[in-house]
């Protein structure tokens, strides 16, 4: 029996909400559709912290916009989704806003960008089953995502995880009011052990 492991409903929504933005109501019930997800069609999730959207649903809802739209299309809506969704997500964090500001609030670029990563990914993994570590060499911080919902029980000769580069984009734009070039250059969807994402130490502004 597979294990079961869960977003936040917020996040669910966010996704869904996000989505909807970028394809319209009817292009969201097609995708819904697709995917076997009408559960969803005028029912979005409640707008709650409980962990109750399955991962198994992110990821078809990924891989729909792959069959919808192929893959540079997916893509694009991928990465336009995760800014979104965390855009939406955060605003419904009150305290987790004037937390992460505070901590962020002093020292260096480097210190702050650091204090940023760690303060999402401590976040992230308290409010969903999400598991998110961080790590860095003199060139990257690296994102690593060892519990995936966005590539869960998918396989492909490519990453294809791009919501997770749109959310991780969004956050380090919040943290440090900059943009910075993040790939992602190991995928649990291709074999690996890991969903990694490598985000330039300088930004591109």
């Amino acid at each position: 029996m597979t294990d079961q492991y869960f977003y936040p409903n917020i996040w669910g929504r966010g996704i869904l909400t996000s989505a909807e933005d970028i394809l319209g109501e009817k292009g969201l019930n097609a995708l819904l559709n697709l995917v076997g997800l009408a559960e969803y069609i005028g029912n979005h999730p409640t707008d709650n912290i409980q962990k109750a959207f399955p991962f198994e649903h992110v990821a078809k809802l990924q891989q729909g916009l792959y069959d919808m739209y192929g893959a540079k299309g997916a893509r694009v809506f991928a990465l336009r989704g995760g800014e979104e969704t965390f855009q939406y997500s955060l605003a419904k964090y009150d305290k987790v806003q004037r937390a992460g500001r505070a901590a962020m609030g002093l020292g260096s670029f480097e210190l702050r960008t650091r204090l940023g990563l760690q303060f999402f990914a401590k976040f992230f993994n308290s409010v969903s089953d999400q598991v998110v570590r961080i790590t860095e060499d003199d060139t990257y911080y690296y994102w690593r995502i060892e519990i995936c919902p966005m590539c869960w029980e998918r396989h492909s000769d490519e990453p294809i995880c791009h919501l997770g580069i749109g959310v991780l984009r969004a956050a380090a734009k919040w943290a440090t009011d900059k943009t910075f070039r993040i790939q992602e250059i190991e995928c649990i969807g291709m074999g690996g052990e890991a969903c990694v994402y490598a985000m330039d130490k300088q930004p591109l502004d």
